[in-house]
């Protein structure tokens, strides 16, 4: 037994899913499986109960699950003791983000990390997601926070060899349309269908929404865009069937009147850390990437 095995395994039991966990750790599905069959062989049970509906926690797995957390529990306060000595008495981290990537995934990270780490100040140069790739390269920042858009796994911004991209979390987005609508038919759709049809977006400037904003003219200039004020007038549009919106795999139908159609392009929003490939040795900068996946692999609700 390894202790990233444990992780695999409190995070598919945290997800109920071997495929959205799979995700969120940057391994293969095979791989996570494998990794579970082999715990559930050493210790000669059965850790999961398997279903059309996903993976829940066998009565043997919720002993399992609450050991295992303490063990790695215990594990990261055995590290925190003995590795304390390398790090620097204070210092300061220059983070480049944009505004939804800071309240998003940074707010509850920035928090424990100035409870764990009162020594160590993090400021935040709040800036529009296509700088923060510059501010890295030319040394305005030590990191960037940077959220990519994937189609077909393939990132549609390409980063340079002076780049290297840390991923912690991954979302894949269906569409969301409405049942009496045209597209309410097809079992699964692409992209090139989609974009001849009213598509509902976020008028603020909103990260995901500028990406699919992106995404939409890469496929169809002339496409007819419906701009909304909030995530509730969308939901409320699609609903009226007045078009239809992108709408991740996690999220749960907002209306009974709605469906959910996969896309077969593999549409994916990818967020991670941005340094320089040939970045110096800097211990506070990768004490924070470390904390920071740790932060949010255990946040359920990202």
């Amino acid at each position: 037994m390894r202790l990233e095995q444990l992780e695999y395994f409190i995070k598919v039991a945290d997800k109920q899913s071997l495929s959205y966990a799979a995700e969120e750790l940057f391994i293969s599905q095979q791989a996570l499986s494998t990794s579970i069959k082999n715990l559930e062989t050493e210790f000669k049970t059965k850790l999961f109960i398997r279903t059309p509906r996903g993976m829940s926690l066998s009565e043997d797995g919720k002993y399992f699950y609450e050991k295992a957390v303490k063990i790695l529990a215990l594990s990261h306060e055995l590290y925190e003791h003995f590795v304390s000595d390398e790090r620097p008495e204070a210092g300061n981290l220059i983070v480049a983000t944009n505004k939804r990537n800071k309240n998003h995934f940074l707010s509850k990270v920035t928090s424990l990390f100035y409870k764990n780490y009162p020594q160590y100040n993090v400021t935040y140069n709040i800036m529009n997601r296509n700088k923060v790739k510059d501010a890295v390269l030319s040394g305005q920042a030590d990191i960037g926070v940077q959220s990519l858009l994937k189609i077909n796994k393939k990132f549609v911004m390409t980063l340079t060899d002076e780049l290297m991209f840390i991923p912690f979390h991954a979302s894949e987005y269906n569409l969301l349309t409405y049942k009496g609508s045209p597209l309410s038919g097809f079992n699964s759709i692409s992209m090139e269908t989609i974009v001849n049809y009213p598509i509902i977006l976020m008028a603020e400037s909103d990260l995901i929404s500028d990406l699919f904003y992106e995404m939409v003219n890469l496929y169809n200039s002339q496409a007819e865009i419906i701009w909304a004020d909030s995530i509730e007038l969308q939901e409320q549009m699609v609903e009226d069937g007045l078009g239809n919106m992108f709408i991740g795999k996690n999220n749960p139908i907002p209306s009974k009147t709605g469906r959910i159609i996969p896309i077969t392009n593999s549409i994916s929003v990818e967020s991670g850390f941005l340094l320089l490939a040939e970045a110096v040795d800097n211990p506070l900068r990768d004490l924070f990437i470390k904390e920071s996946k740790r932060t949010i692999s255990q946040d359920k609700n990202l």
